[in-house]
């Protein structure tokens, strides 16, 4: 009876274990299915994404909306910080700034669609005349240019004014781009390290004559940046730090020249003389103050009331922190990062050298001069004039920005175009096969 009774609790355990087997395996079979459908929806939005890009003509969308995005943004809140300086013209015109930034984002979309059906291998034979083309609107700058609060840095047109240093960015991605793409092994050869140095000696000179130093260290550190993804030894970045340290060092110490030392000397306390040298960092942080989390509304700034002067170029963030608060400013800094994200994952996927150089540029341009204008109005580094990408008002920084994102896409569609043909092709052998199977 003992042993009958065993047996009877071990046949009801045996069925207990194959119930429970059998929730198990049905949990893991609708776990899969449910794995195997999420799956199935990210192909089927990849394949979305794939054929709006077609559509599209093979552009990267993201970047394409993004652009959009920002420079329509930038439009009205140029508008919006501009406003009060127009109205006080002596021939009032409230849409003076809304009619030239649109004009500027129009043509520089044009001009982005240009270079993004530009094929980026021409720049494999032409960066010699970049590098010639950049330094001789440079010279023209220091020979016949207009002077604008001591500053000597564009040429006048009579309709508009042109910031050639702003086109020296693009160009010399442009140039340093080609340049290591037809000579691979230059980095770390002396003739093509002492070309480049050359080049880049020429630009830091003459752009820092304008006076203009936060342009000539952002065009340094584009052509490092493509340097360094092109295989410079790391050690040689002690020699421009041990240049950038010594130039601070002899500011502060010599006060020459006096202008600089007086940014250097505002930024470590701005509110020292906050109605001299440092009047616009301090209208700027207090005009970030008086937004607070969610801003005091599209428009309604008070620093841009004369308070902070041209609220609309350089200092347009903390127009855009004062009326959409911090909460606008983090939207506006997100917009930022997923655009640099989508630039670096083209750079990464570029099918040569040529387009990562370029890519990479293009990405380092951008995020640099963000956070460069960020740290200003944040009062994080000193003074300099430079814009927020696609937002401070002005033609040849939009235009220059637009020239970058134009030869980023053109890189992602040649990317596109020969994933295109690849997956047409997997199509084709799939259908013949099945064709063959068929027939068998």
């Amino acid at each position: 009876m003992k042993q009958q009774a065993l047996s009877k609790k071990e046949q009801r355990d045996l069925k207990k274990l194959a119930k429970f087997n059998v929730k198990k395996r049905k949990a893991a079979e609708k776990a899969q299915a449910k794995a195997d459908a999420k799956a199935e929806k990210r192909a089927a939005r990849r394949e979305s994404w794939r054929e709006i890009g077609d559509a599209l003509g093979g552009y990267d969308f993201v970047v394409v909306a993004l652009v959009v995005i920002l420079s329509l943004f930038g439009v009205a809140m140029v508008f919006s910080a501009g406003y009060y300086e127009t109205i006080n013209f002596s021939e009032p015109d409230p849409l003076y700034y809304l009619r030239r930034q649109m004009f500027f984002v129009v043509t520089g979309l044009a001009i982005m669609f240009l270079f993004a059906n530009l094929n980026y291998r021409l720049y494999k034979n032409t960066y010699v005349f970049a590098a010639i083309l950049s330094l001789a609107m440079l010279g023209i700058v220091m020979l016949v240019g207009t002077s604008v609060n001591q500053s000597q840095r564009w040429i006048d047109l009579g309709f508009i004014r042109i910031t050639p240093s702003e086109f020296s960015k693009v160009l010399m991605i442009m140039f340093t781009s080609g340049f290591l793409a037809s000579n691979p092994k230059a980095v770390k050869s002396i003739k093509g390290l002492a070309v480049l140095a050359l080049v880049m000696g020429l630009h830091f000179w003459l752009i820092i004559s304008q006076p203009n130093l936060s342009t000539a260290i952002v065009i340094l550190a584009i052509m490092i940046a493509v340097m360094l993804v092109a295989g410079l030894n790391i050690l040689f970045m002690i020699i421009p730090a041990i240049g950038v340290v010594g130039l601070y060092f002899y500011i502060i110490t010599s006060k020459t020249p006096l202008h600089w030392y007086k940014r250097i000397e505002s930024f470590m306390n701005p509110f020292a003389d906050r109605q001299g040298d440092g009047y616009q960092v301090t209208q700027g942080l207090i005009a970030l103050g008086n937004g607070g989390l969610k801003g005091l509304g599209f428009g309604r700034s008070v620093s841009k009331n004369l308070y902070l002067p041209e609220p609309q170029n350089d200092f347009i963030l903390a127009i855009i922190g004062e009326e959409l608060g911090f909460i606008g400013f983090l939207v506006l800094m997100l917009l930022y990062i997923i655009l640099l994200f989508r630039l670096f994952m083209i750079a990464l996927k570029a099918r040569d050298r040529l387009g990562l150089y370029l890519a990479t540029g293009v990405a380092v341009m951008l995020g640099l001069q963000v956070i460069i204008n960020v740290a200003v109005v944040t009062s994080s580094m000193p003074a300099t004039g430079i814009t927020l990408p696609f937002i401070s008002y002005g033609g040849t920084s939009i235009w220059a920005f637009m020239i970058a994102m134009g030869v980023a896409l053109n890189v992602s569609r040649r990317t596109n175009l020969v994933e295109r043909q690849v997956r047409q092709k997997k199509k084709e052998t799939a259908l013949t096969t099945e064709e063959s199977e068929a027939a068998v």
